[in-house]
């Protein structure tokens, strides 16, 4: 399973937020939205439903992130889910600037 997004901006201060709030925590789990659709390299893809901030914060203190994966509240899978779920950005890989398509 890889994790895609489609969120860019990330505020600064909210990340700070969730640092002070994650300190001396083992591990986060972040919700992920399962589309039903692959990569070219085949693997599952998912879309990272919210926690973004939290990611970053994660990431900065070296916290393992684990993802659980969800269907969409409204039930939307493939195309449908990946507009429903568009922010700002091109889909990419998340914690990368790989674009996935």
């Amino acid at each position: 399973m890889k994790v895609i997004t489609s969120q860019s901006y990330i505020n600064n201060e909210i990340v700070n937020q969730k640092i002070d709030q994650l300190s001396g925590k083992e591990f986060v789990e972040l919700p992920v939205w399962t589309t039903g659709l692959t990569d070219e390299d085949g693997n599952e893809l998912c879309i990272l439903a919210d926690g973004h901030h939290t990611y970053e914060a994660a990431t900065e203190l070296g916290i393992e992130v684990r993802f659980a994966e969800q269907d969409h509240p409204e039930g939307l899978t493939g195309e449908a889910l990946l507009e429903a779920a568009w922010m700002d950005s091109e889909y990419r890989y998340l914690g990368t600037e790989i674009n996935v398509w």
